[in-house]
């Protein structure tokens, strides 16, 4: 429940700041590369995984070279799915070109062990491509910044995630 309301409330967010801004909105979708790494009495243990990820992408023109992109994206990676809201400020640094940063949270959808949390906490960074006014093309890196164990042992568990993907902005 306070996974929905949290989502409501992002969304209410976006719309009531899309009353003062320019904004355009899309839909986008794309390759998503999951690491994950488990850090316990001095041994490192990682994997990785591909899926998917798609949804609808929000675009806010804040000033001339800078905007505000938050996104709400469903992720499946290996029949396991999760939802992504990462909400990215993008730097143009030319009309076509652009970095992104930002913060990133992902909430799972799988039950979730004990002393385990199901929302992680990420920071963003990548680069955007404007193919024209409505396509363009990502590439992004997350890294996990809480620890997914919350039991009392000295554990580390973190994920990265890299996505590279596409969208169409129709509005």
């Amino acid at each position: 429940m306070k996974k929905l309301f949290l989502v409501v409330v992002v969304v209410f967010g976006c719309v009531s700041f899309s009353q003062a801004q320019e904004a355009r909105f899309g839909a986008t979708a794309g390759y998503l590369n999951a690491r994950g790494s488990v850090k316990a009495d001095g041994i490192s243990i990682s994997a990785s995984e591909s899926g998917f990820y798609l949804g609808a992408v929000a675009d806010f023109n804040v000033a001339e070279n800078f905007n505000v992109q938050p996104e709400l994206l469903f992720a499946s990676i290996d029949g396991s799915n999760g939802l992504m809201l990462p909400i990215l400020g993008k730097f143009a640094i030319s009309e076509k070109f652009n970095f992104q940063a930002g913060p990133q949270l992902v909430f799972s959808f799988e039950d979730t062990p004990e002393d385990f949390s199901s929302v992680e906490f990420d920071i963003a960074g990548g680069v955007g491509y404007d193919i024209d006014e409505d396509f363009f093309i990502e590439a992004r890196y997350t890294f996990q910044i809480n620890n997914s164990y919350t039991g009392d042992e000295d554990v580390k568990v973190r994920g990265n995630y890299l996505t590279v993907g596409v969208g169409y902005k129709f509005l």
